[in-house]
């Protein structure tokens, strides 16, 4: 399973001064069931070859050990995979998900991470909470997949031999299982407190009989409580695989609103004039001087630019010099993907919308802290 780690891993990777391709592969099956990517790759292969005959025989042999990794190690429960590796070298990196990404190759010297990003920034990873008075069960729950559960059993407090139906010993036993409520839910708050802490979800789904759960969550602090995205009715013990299919349309519900509203904020500050940019060159700018706070950016796309090789300065656009430094020495890099690149190195949050939920926008916008 890919995580944010891998990203960093990946835009921190020491440059081994040999080309690396980056390779991203839809591995969904079509309407006949079959998969596709091996024309993909094929006609990749021909096309690197073809533009530089001297490396050819490194294509090949890269080519070669990417079909071996997808041979050995792809599982074919997953519909999308990254791979990486160098030409004239060992280095091989293979990454696969349950979510598809667009068939993409690229040949530069260090790996794409943009179309990782997007899947990356795209799902929440949700804590999703399963509970009587009695039992608890977490769940940490990202693309879809569970990663890991939880389970806690309440220890009832002994109910007395001599209790009998109705009467005063009857609502005495009413008042200790209403106590055994309230000392359950309070050790429940903590395991959930404890899970937050440990598996860093962005959001908590509340599952049980409305009673309750509208009782548990007086017991969360309020900072758990405003996690809570979606409440609903659930039995602690049902099947996982039903439970998150269930729920998931919630989710996704849940994400798009809260991606419209960045959007929504973003186009509503640059129409004010007021702590937003519009438009690559503006955001490339204000992310090179540290002012971003949220990137909303299109999905899928590519834009050319340069980086100026003296002061590592870029620009959306050709230039035949520097205009900070002065330096005419440039090379051209993909704009999107030096920044999304400095994006998640400053830790910027990051909104993949729709191109057409930007294209005001022209296709990129901020908010930014100052």
């Amino acid at each position: 399973m890919i995580t944010k780690q891998d990203l960093e891993r990946l835009i921190e990777r020491a440059d081994g001064g040999r080309p690396v391709l980056s390779l991203f592969l839809d591995m969904s099956v079509n309407s006949d069931n079959k998969r596709t990517y091996n024309v993909f790759l094929n006609q990749k292969q021909a096309q690197f070859e073809e533009l530089d005959g001297s490396q050819a025989p490194a294509v090949a042999e890269a080519f070669d050990r990417v079909r071996e990794w997808l041979v050995n190690e792809y599982d074919e429960a997953n519909r999308g995979v990254v791979i990486y590796t160098e030409l004239d070298g060992d280095w091989l990196e293979g990454l696969q998900f349950p979510v598809p990404v667009q068939n993409r190759a690229v040949l530069g010297s260090r790996p794409v991470i943009t179309p990782l990003a997007q899947v990356i920034e795209s799902y929440h990873h949700h804590g999703v909470i399963l509970l009587d008075r009695e039992h608890v069960r977490i769940l940490s729950v990202y693309l879809g997949t569970l990663l890991d559960e939880l389970e806690v059993h309440g220890d009832p407090i002994p109910t007395p031999s001599d209790v009998q139906a109705g009467g005063y010993s009857q609502a005495r036993l009413q008042r200790r299982k209403a106590e055994e409520m309230r000392h359950f839910f309070k050790e429940f708050a903590q395991e959930v407190e404890a899970f937050v802490a440990r598996y860093r979800p962005h959001d908590l789904v509340v599952l049980g009989t409305e009673e309750n759960t509208a009782k548990f969550l007086e017991f969360l602090p309020p900072q758990l409580r405003e996690m809570v995205v979606y409440t609903g009715p659930a039995w602690v013990d049902d099947n996982c695989s039903e439970i998150l299919q269930r729920i998931q349309p919630h989710l996704e519900a849940h994400e798009e609103q809260e991606r419209l509203e960045t959007v929504a904020l973003v186009r509503d500050r640059v129409a004010h004039d007021y702590l937003a940019t519009a438009g690559i060159q503006g955001t490339l700018i204000a992310l090179q001087e540290g002012k971003v706070d949220t990137l909303v950016i299109a999905r899928d796309q590519q834009r050319d630019g340069v980086r100026c090789k003296q002061c590592s300065f870029v620009f959306a656009r050709e230039l035949d010099a520097c205009p900070y430094c002065g330096s005419g020495t440039l090379e051209e890099v993909d704009a999107v993907e030096e920044l999304v690149r400095m994006a998640e190195g400053q830790g910027v949050s990051i909104a993949f919308a729709e191109p057409n939920e930007v294209d005001d926008l022209k296709g990129v916008g901020a908010l930014l802290r100052y």
